[in-house]
Formats: structure tokens, sequence, C-alpha cells
């Protein structure tokens, strides 16, 4: 989307020198980078994370592991500057007549 219209900003919002996107296993890359055997550089950190996990319903072998393996989040922690901040898509919204997410299919999201 355009973000022309901010001061200094690029046309085309993944066309800005600061943004660093990247497609790819994140479980893997926060794991080797910022994991608790990695040696974790102030330069390499994140102002800001955005992940759009899979759904917590999806069954898929590696799913629950985004969910439920603290190393994983603490790496994701970690990853972070002192003001960074994290933000995660993790399903479809709730509404009123939805189970809590411990009784029903988003049981993953509960544990994160």
């Amino acid at each position: 989307s355009s973000i022309a219209h901010h001061d200094g900003s690029a046309e085309w919002c993944f066309d800005d020198e600061r943004a660093d996107l990247r497609v790819e296993d994140a479980l893997a890359y926060f794991n080797d980078n910022f994991g608790s055997a990695a040696e974790v550089d102030a330069q390499e950190q994140f102002d800001v994370l955005i992940m759009d996990c899979l759904d917590p319903n999806d069954d898929h072998p590696f799913a629950k592991v985004l969910y439920t393996d603290d190393g994983y989040v603490t790496s994701l922690h970690d990853a972070l500057t002192d003001d960074g901040i994290l933000v995660v898509q993790i399903g479809e919204a709730v509404n009123n007549r939805s189970p809590s997410d411990e009784n029903g299919s988003f049981e993953n999201r509960s544990t994160m």
C-alpha cells in the first residue's frame, strides 16, 4: 500500500529502506538468530515484528510449536529492541458465541 503521504517514505511500503521484509521460516530464523544459544547483536534487533501465523486450528505438524514452544516465544522477545513491539495475527476474532480458546478449535492460541 502507498505510504507516500508520509514525509521521507517510499511510494510503496516495502521499498522503504527502513523496512526489512522477510518471507522465510520464522521459527528457524528467530531460534537461530535470537534463541538461547545465539549471541544477540543489538544492531540486528527489530523495532517492530509483524507475524501472520498459521491459524491455531490448522492441523500442521509444526503449527503447535508456534504457539507452545517457550524458546521460540522468548526468541521473538529477544529479537526486539527495548521499545520494540510484536504484532501477531493468530486466527479469526472471537465473538460472544464462540467457546473460549481453551475449549474450542483455537486451543493452541490460548497457550501463547
